[in-house]
């Protein structure tokens, strides 16, 4: 299988490296102008270094087959095609790359926040959809000069659209990447389980004076989560694991969630495990219009509200946190929300719909 990295940020070229680490074919799109500057150091000398802290230190050099914005080029070359841009640009990646899809062809979103629905309604193709919760490594570019990847997760869970595709999909996907090996029930529950629609507005929405006093001193992860704060967290996960319930779905806490995913030892304490995970995570946010308000909520929290809704849940604490958010940032991204009514391009939408959608 030939894979096509959609996107050319952090994710992005971290899990491109650990294909290309595996022997596979790998070409990168770039979509966006942000960060012209390493696209062009990477297109100009055929790859890019990489510290892999998971692996003590480890550097090497990777050869991408391709380095291109060429999306005809980049898509034509895939068997699957990752796409690895923030979920809010789902539309627009649909819409680029439509012209070029084949059928046959996998497409994946990490994460995918029902994304797939998106793709579906734009793509006249026969495709087969995954979605993943989150990514199997973090890490970042440095200063423009090499990919580190500071952080792995032990348990990696995708979904797959149709579902009945789930084990081919999951055998491709195992053979690049050793900590993917299982399954969510459906793309709604890698939906529901996207840690960032919980942790990134609760700690951002709780910092935020922090955030802009510090002048990007600030390591969220580090700070943010105090007793009081974690209490908020658990009382969202209540909400959450009511939707989860409800589609048959496995409820977890967002601590032992993550725990699930980050940890090797599941006798450790979730707390404990989770304070880990801080230690190793990286500065920031700076500012508090960033992506884990602009994204995670008018995409990830706005989505989880409209499904509970739609079962008659009481979702009170996440649309206090929504309104919260968009008085911060100073503008009502109502508009710009992804919910369940405009995913099936319904109004009244019943869970029998949406049962219908993700099988």
């Amino acid at each position: 299988m030939k894979f096509t990295i959609v996107g050319c940020g952090n994710a992005a070229l971290i899990h491109a490296a650990k294909l290309i680490e595996k022997g596979f074919q790998v070409a990168i799109l770039k979509t966006s102008h942000y960060n012209d500057e390493f696209y062009n150091v990477i297109k100009s000398e055929g790859g890019f270094n990489v510290k892999d802290e998971t692996q003590k230190g480890k550097r090497f050099f990777v050869l991408p087959s391709l380095i291109t914005k060429n999306v005809e080029e980049a898509i034509s070359f895939g068997d699957v095609l990752m796409v690895m841009t923030t979920t809010s640009q789902h539309e627009r990646i649909a819409k680029l790359i439509s012209p070029f899809v084949r059928d046959g062809q996998i497409i994946t979103l990490i994460p995918g926040y029902l994304g797939s629905l998106i793709f579906n309604k734009i793509i006249d193709k026969k495709i087969i959809y995954s979605e993943w919760e989150t990514t199997a490594y973090n890490g970042r570019i440095i200063d423009n000069m090499y990919v580190r990847i500071s952080f792995y997760n032990p348990r990696n869970a995708i979904s797959v659209l149709p579902k009945k595709y789930e084990n081919d999909v999951l055998n491709i996907f195992s053979q690049g990447f050793d900590n993917t090996k299982y399954l969510r029930h459906n793309i709604l529950e890698s939906a529901i389980h996207n840690p960032n629609m919980i942790v990134h507005p609760i700690g951002l929405l709780f910092s935020a004076s922090r955030v802009e006093k510090s002048k990007g001193e600030f390591w969220m992860y580090k700070e943010a989560f105090t007793p009081s704060v974690i209490n908020v967290i658990n009382k969202l996960d209540v909400e959450k694991n009511k939707i989860l319930i409800a589609f048959g779905c496995q409820p977890l806490n967002y601590f032992e969630a993550a725990k699930w995913r980050n940890e090797d030892n599941l006798e450790k304490d979730a707390l404990e495990v989770f304070q880990s995970f801080a230690e190793s995570s990286n500065k920031g946010p700076s500012a508090v219009n960033h992506r884990y308000f602009t994204e995670d909520v008018p995409v990830g929290l706005a989505l989880l509200i409209s499904i509970g809704e739609v079962l008659g849940l009481d979702m009170s604490i996440p649309r206090a946190i929504k309104s919260l958010a968009y008085a911060l940032l100073g503008k009502d991204y109502t508009s710009e929300e992804r919910t369940i009514q405009k995913l099936l391009n319904k109004q009244n939408v019943t869970m029998r719909d949406i049962e219908e959608a993700i099988k």
